[in-house]
């Protein structure tokens, strides 16, 4: 029976059209008889549901981006952040802890704006990095420069406008490098410093802070008080801001640096090192990001008591992508009256040591009084595989080469959606499911799982090496045969590794040395070198001599084939030791008469 109430939930312009053509053919209506599809009444229905799906469409987009969960548009979602108390991150310049050697004793200071030049061979890019404040220097101290060029922004305050705001022009600023003054005139030699307004209390009349927003343009604003709730600048007062653009992420990880600036050109040229490589450089916050951060600032009501409480506070501080924070009572070894934080930023593996610093006083003015922040780095755990893939060659023209590519190129993606945090949970089911999805012709996957853990030994070490993997570790099924493996290292000319053995203890399995003779023989060198212990994956070695510093790498199998990361830990996938085999299923392309040359993979590899 025809229907007698049109469908109002219907967005599709076809079905629109339908639903009223239905409607007004209706066996009790009185346009039952119209021809609905000559030319005059079908573009009458064309111009109802045209009018109609525009409607609905706008209606929802509508109701749509009134809420940050549903919201596509990056104004509308930073325009709820902001009704939250939120303002987006900006990007973040990269920083490096500079020193030089052989500078003239004339120079005492590098005014602002010393500029000092970097470049990136791999990428052939030149990055400009300068000093963002007075800074006193002499031989061999050590001095931060910030990537990027400091601009000035500079503005009249009328009174007369209502909720009067300031632009910053560009969008890539760092909003940790705002410095905003106010002169009481053009003419004014006085300046008031303002600072970035963070909390209501305490805030009066007399209080000089501006407010910071990120406006539907994408750039930040600035505002002042109106004389009740912070300082309100007098009529005909001189804004001035001062900003640094950045190329944040790009200019990470430069060592190199030279020196043209005009001050160093009356005098030869010092030798600049720096401390370590630029670091701390991230992107501004996507929409995704402000979406998910911004309610867990709001939850968290500006101050620092729940583990939400600290991860909010230390996203919106810092360039910190994925946090972890757990109490002194759950650390090992117990630590009582601290809560231990760890972040990873966006670009880079740790924290910059000027962020952790920055970070510390703002969380122990908004914490418990007994409670004192520890900022710990994170702590990589790598797996990796020995891969076995069949797959059916009439669905592909890719070779077995060409597939154990794209698998390989499917672990970089697996790696970067579900590990690489600190939530990232490996789970063996997902992952067999993911490589298996990508290509029609992967019919079966399996894969052996085995991890790595890093770490570097010193030659002025006097202390046990501890390699903790935080989880079981699995015992071989010959108690002749070794746990774990090792990369070497060289002591008097002779490369050694480690290896270990069963011992009296359950559990637990004695490390010994060895190094490889010209035959291609392992000799043993020396017992009781540390231990291993299987039911925790705590590896402890004794302290050894060694040529040089070096990075070791302790390789094992894990017990059970999910990796659940703890406090610090963070999983990613290992491409350098991952091995991946593909082989035509020979029954998918021939049928019954291929199974004789089907390719089965034991469980173990014997």
């Amino acid at each position: 029976m025809a229907i007698k109430q049109l469908n109002i939930a219907e967005l599709d312009f076809d079905k629109i059209k339908e639903e009223i053509k239905l409607y007004y053919k209706r066996t009790d209506g009185p346009f039952k008889d119209f021809d609905y599809d000559g030319s005059g009444l079908n573009i009458l229905l064309d111009i109802l549901a045209h009018n109609t799906h525009y409607n609905a469409v706008l209606a929802h987009l509508a109701a749509n981006e009134s809420f940050i969960s549903s919201a596509q548009l990056r104004k509308n979602v930073v325009a709820r952040a902001k009704t939250l108390g939120y303002t987006p991150k900006s990007s973040s310049a990269a920083g490096v802890v500079l020193k030089m050697t052989g500078l003239n004793a004339a120079i005492t200071s590098l005014p602002e704006g010393t500029a000092f030049t970097s470049s990136d061979t791999l990428n052939n890019q030149t990055y400009n990095f300068v000093t963002f404040e007075n800074t006193s220097v002499g031989e061999g101290t050590e001095f931060t420069v910030f990537q990027g060029a400091i601009k000035t922004k500079e503005y009249i305050f009328d009174d007369s406008i209502p909720n009067l705001t300031f632009e910053i022009p560009e969008i890539n600023i760092d909003k940790s490098k705002l410095v905003v003054t106010v002169g009481d005139s053009v003419s004014s030699t006085q300046k008031e410093v303002y600072t970035q307004f963070s909390e209501l209390p305490g805030l009066d009349s007399t209080t000089a802070v501006y407010f910071l927003s990120e406006n539907p343009s994408g750039k930040y604003q600035i505002s002042f008080g109106d004389g009740i709730v912070g300082k309100k600048p007098l009529p005909g007062s001189l804004i001035s801001i001062k900003y640094l653009i950045t190329d944040a992420g790009a200019a990470n990880g430069l060592s190199v640096f030279t020196t043209s600036d005009s001050l160093f050109d009356s005098f030869s040229k010092p030798s600049i090192t720096s401390i370590a490589a630029s670091s701390g450089g991230g992107s501004r916050e996507n929409i995704e990001s402000i979406r998910a951060n911004a309610p867990l600032q709001f939850v968290s009501q500006n101050r620092a008591v729940t583990v939400d409480d600290y991860k909010a506070i230390v996203r919106s501080n810092s360039t910190a992508e994925t946090v972890s924070v757990w109490g002194g009572e759950d650390n090992e070894p117990p630590e009582y009256g601290r809560v231990f934080i760890s972040a990873k930023p966006g670009v880079g593996n740790t924290l910059t040591d000027d962020e952790k610093n920055r970070l510390l006083p703002i969380l122990d003015s908004k914490g418990i009084l007994t409670v004192r922040p520890k900022f710990v780095d994170p702590e990589f755990i790598s797996i990796y595989f020995n891969i076995f893939a069949n797959y059916n060659s009439t669905l592909t023209n890719l070779s077995a080469d060409g597939i154990s590519s794209l698998i390989r190129s499917g672990l970089t993606e697996f790696s970067s959606e579900f590990l690489e945090s600190f939530e990232g949970i490996f789970r063996y089911s997902q992952f067999l499911n993911y490589v298996t999805n990508l290509d029609p012709s992967i019919l079966s996957v399996f894969a052996r799982i085995f991890c790595k853990k890093d770490f570097i030994a010193t030659t002025s070490n006097n202390a046990l090496y501890t390699i903790n993997f935080g989880f079981e570790l699995e015992k071989p099924l010959d108690p002749t045969k070794s746990l774990i493996t090792s990369t070497g290292y060289v002591f008097n000319g002779v490369t050694y590794f480690f290896k270990d053995e069963e011992s009296s203890t359950e559990n637990i399995r004695n490390i010994y040395r060895y190094y490889v003779n010209v035959d291609n023989v392992e000799i043993l060198d020396k017992r009781d070198c540390g231990t291993v212990d299987c039911s925790t994956g705590i590896i402890e070695i004794n302290d050894f001599d060694l040529a040089s510093q070096t990075n070791i790498s302790i390789f094992a199998r894990p017990a059970s084939n999910d990796i659940a990361p703890k406090r610090n830990q963070i999983v990613e996938i290992d491409l350098l030791n991952t091995t991946i085999e593909s082989t035509v299923d020979t029954v998918a392309v021939r049928g019954t008469s291929g199974a004789s040359e089907y390719v089965t993979t034991p469980r173990e590899e014997y």
